[in-house]
Order: C-alpha cells, then sequence, then structure tokens
C-alpha cells in the first residue's frame, strides 16, 4: 500500500478457475467492508468467504484505487472448512 495506490477503488470480488475460465464465486461476503480507498490500509487482513466450489485456481480482482493503476496483496490464503 503506497500513499499514491495499491488499493481496490471498487469492491474486490474473488474469482475460481475450471479449465481455464475464470468465474465469480457465489455466495461471496467480506469481514470487515472492504473501504475501496486507501483506509484499506497496510498490515490489516481482509476475510473473504464463499460457497464451497471445486476449481483448479483462485483470484482476488477489483478495479485499482488511487491515482496509479495497481492493486497489492501482501499475503493470500486459502482453505476449506
Amino acid at each position: 500500500m503506497f500513499g499514491d495506490g495499491g488499493w481496490f477503488g471498487s469492491a474486490p470480488k474473488v474469482q475460481v478457475r475450471r479449465d481455464g475460465v475464470w468465474s465469480d464465486v457465489t455466495g461471496q461476503s467480506v469481514t470487515p467492508s472492504y473501504p475501496t480507498s486507501s483506509a484499506a490500509g497496510t498490515d490489516k487482513t481482509y476475510v473473504f468467504a464463499f460457497d464451497a466450489t471445486t476449481d483448479d485456481g483462485i483470484r482476488v480482482t477489483g478495479a485499482a484505487g488511487g491515482s496509479q493503476t495497481f492493486t497489492s496483496i501482501a499475503e493470500l490464503e486459502v482453505s476449506y472448512g
């Protein structure tokens, strides 16, 4: 996260890949709510929950916020159960 970007400027969403095709997950929620501004901050954790699915890839996507066009995620952990 930097003063000129690194956060999502619109609500980020989780997508999964199956056989090379990306699609949005169903039943997605995020805790705490993602602020879509620099208030997303550094060293903060956002937990995305969604319906169980079987796929071969996962990503978090959304429009970049700030004057530069990039987003950043320091760590992505995926678990089941």
